[in-house]
């Protein structure tokens, strides 16, 4: 599936080339847990309109549907942060290709952190996030 992400701002970038980003939420402390794992790549995309759009492509099995909106809210978040030198992209494609869900402890929230995580790392490889890795 392919939805376009409408973002407004005046500062828009888009990647030159493909880029992949891992977001991996695991905390097992206590119940309940959190658990939430994503694998993006952001990668150009010549679209007419010169948008931004998010593909879709992991299996239901992989990570539920239901997880979608963490995700928008991820990318929306770190577009919104002060590191990120573009609060929109144009002619990108946003790929969600692999993950993983666990059916007690994933939440709506760990798919947000999760996906902060990946596009911040993927971001950061085509210098459009500036803010350095935590393990750096």
């Amino acid at each position: 599936m392919e939805f376009a992400l409408f973002m407004q701002g005046p500062r828009g970038a888009a990647v030159t080339k493909a880029h992949a980003g891992a977001g991996r939420y695991v905390r097992q402390n206590g119940p309940p847990g959190r658990f939430g794992v994503i694998d993006l790549i952001v990668e150009p995309c010549a679209k007419a309109s010169l948008g931004c759009f998010l593909s879709w492509e992991v299996a239901e099995e992989k990570i539920p549907l239901i997880y979608l909106d963490g995700v928008i809210s991820g990318i929306k978040r770190v577009l919104a942060d002060e590191s990120c030198s573009a609060d929109r992209l144009y002619d990108t494609r946003i790929r969600v290709v692999d993950g993983a869900f666990h059916e007690t402890d994933s939440k709506l929230s760990c798919y947000y952190v999760a996906t902060i995580l990946a596009f911040r790392s993927a971001l950061r490889e085509a210098g459009i996030y500036t803010q350095p890795s935590p393990d750096a």
